[in-house]
């Protein structure tokens, strides 16, 4: 008899076991999920010691840096925002205005944009009959 209830005891228990065992999410089919990835990110974006994990992360290796500012680059707030920067800083400031003038197409929206203010037309016509000095 106890031998009975013994291995019905167990036999439940493997039952129960193997039930949850395929209930079990593993971590690969979350990841693939939609939904759940999406919470896990949203989870670990909330916590500032893991999103800082993630930027660390992301801006650690070249390529990764390259890939989120090619990404980045793609949204029109953050290219603005972007040339706003690039343009506030007066170490960028010369180097990106020298590259827009090896273009010539970059050189030719610049020639055009002073030239079609007038207050900044006059400026440039005083700027070229000032001589330059050494």
């Amino acid at each position: 008899m106890k031998t009975l209830r013994l291995s019905c005891a167990l036999f439940a228990v493997v039952a129960g076991l193997s039930t949850l065992t395929a209930c079990k999410m593993d971590v690969d089919e979350m990841v693939m999920n939609p939904t759940t990835r999406d919470e896990i990110i949203t989870r670990l974006l909330e916590e500032s010691v893991a999103k800082q994990n993630i930027y660390n992360r992301l801006t650690t290796a070249d390529d990764s840096k390259m890939e989120l500012a090619e990404t980045l680059i793609g949204d029109a707030k953050v290219k603005a925002l972007a040339l706003d920067k690039l343009s506030a800083d007066t170490t960028w400031r010369n180097s990106f205005i020298q590259k827009m003038m090896a273009d010539p197409a970059g050189k030719q929206s610049m020639m055009e944009a002073l030239l079609s203010d007038q207050p900044t037309r006059d400026t440039l016509a005083l700027s070229l009959k000032t001589p330059i000095k050494k």
